[in-house]
């Protein structure tokens, strides 16, 4: 029998209710899946038994493996191809290249190369002339030996990274399987606790205190406006005027703020509108009460005009939170409180009030509910003893 045609396949997680499909239809938006899928590659062999490709995550890199694998085809080459071949030295240097080209494209942010600099060159120097087929076991242990001292969390990072270095080589036709995720399985790293802790209702009311004492009262405002929209820092940081219909009660996000780029596209590359809630409208209508009503320019602008900087609101943040007597670790969920740890505080207040999670959602901007709520909507202990003593007759 001769293969005719290769097809993207999805695969769920166990626990995701498209479990058994593996239709394309049954992962993205309006699909009922609850989970990240992965993809694959089925063709038949000469006899008409199905074969798959490895999984892949990016849905992207699984689209040039069925372009791959439909080539082979309709070439006649199915099976008798010869395996292309390249070093990791020579790979790590293509790998950056192709980072250079989708960052010019918008799609990936500046820092993002910068993130993978240590890994590639330890990559160069565990296994530079190696083939990646030859890469296993014993090669992966040689490149964690120098972050033997590091944590399991620093130790995994560079792992992950080096996973999505293989698999993309994966997509060029260079490697059939990754060795990664088998052997950090094998190494029984374990992950830490996912994300940041939300801030308590007392201490939300101390860190207003503490940044209101400062004389511009920006760093204030942006921080209230930012736990009430769940807008990420950048996104706060380039939000225009013209982006803000106070009266309809809407605010559309559709750029971030890099210190170093000037705007970006927003993350996902997708911009998105936040329907203002009655807290979030009162923070709005309080600050245009100490700006003016303006046309244009940052909503937030620096107090010194121009752009809020990311260091400098972090730095007042931090030191906000300091006098405030905060801890920085959650001293029951183990979890550290940041900047960031607002937008965790955006989830569960949306939720104490009882908006629906669509709009929360929708808020966060979150392609689904289960990251909106396994990972950002997580409670601590005193809001759910709050709220198991809440009379619901009152």
């Amino acid at each position: 029998m001769t293969p005719r045609k290769a097809s993207l396949r999805v695969a769920h997680a166990r626990s995701c209710p498209n479990a058994s499909k593996t239709a394309l239809a049954s992962a993205g938006r309006g699909s009922g899946c609850t989970c990240q899928p992965s993809y694959y590659v089925a063709t038949r062999d000469r006899d008409g038994r199905t074969v798959k490709s490895a999984r892949v995550r990016d849905r992207r890199t699984a689209e040039r493996l069925l372009e791959r694998a439909q080539r082979e085809i309709d070439e006649g080459r199915v099976g008798i191809a010869k395996p292309k071949e390249i070093t990791f030295g020579a790979w790590a240097d293509e790998f950056e290249r192709i980072l250079d080209q989708r960052i010019q494209a918008g799609e990936l942010h500046p820092r993002t190369k910068g993130s993978y600099a240590s890994t590639l060159r330890r990559g160069r120097e565990a296994f530079g002339s190696l083939y990646l087929r030859e890469i296993g076991n014993p090669e992966l242990r040689l490149f964690l030996e120098p972050f033997a001292h590091l944590r399991p969390a620093s130790r995994l990072r560079y792992l992950r990274e080096l996973s999505a270095v293989l698999t993309t080589a994966i997509g060029d036709g260079y490697l059939e399987t990754n060795p990664v995720p088998r052997f950090t399985k094998a190494a029984k790293l374990r992950a830490p606790k996912r994300g940041k802790a939300p801030f308590e209702d007392d201490e939300l009311e101390r860190l207003w205190a503490e940044l209101g004492r400062l004389e511009a009262k920006v760093y204030l405002y942006a921080c209230r406006f930012a736990v009430e929209t769940g807008v990420r820092l950048g996104e706060l940081i380039a939000l225009e005027w013209e982006n803000v219909d106070l009266l309809r009660g809407r605010v559309r996000v559709e750029a971030q703020w890099d210190d170093r780029v000037g705007l970006l596209e927003p993350k996902d590359r997708e911009p998105r509108v936040i329907y203002l809630t009655p807290p979030a409208r009162q923070v709005l209508a309080e600050w245009v009460g100490v700006v003016g009503a303006r046309a244009a320019g940052p909503v937030f602008p620096g107090p010194n005009g121009g752009r809020l900087g990311r260091r400098d609101l972090q730095r007042r943040f931090e030191a906000a939170r300091e006098a405030a007597r905060i801890p920085k670790l959650h001293p029951e969920l183990r979890l550290p409180r940041t900047l960031h740890s607002l937008r965790y505080t955006t989830s569960v207040l949306l939720q104490r009030r009882g908006y629906h999670p669509r709009l929360i959602e929708a808020t966060l901007g979150h392609s689904s509910l289960e990251l909106t709520y396994g990972v950002y909507g997580g409670w601590t202990p005193e809001m759910l003893a709050a709220e198991a003593a809440r009379d619901l007759q009152a």
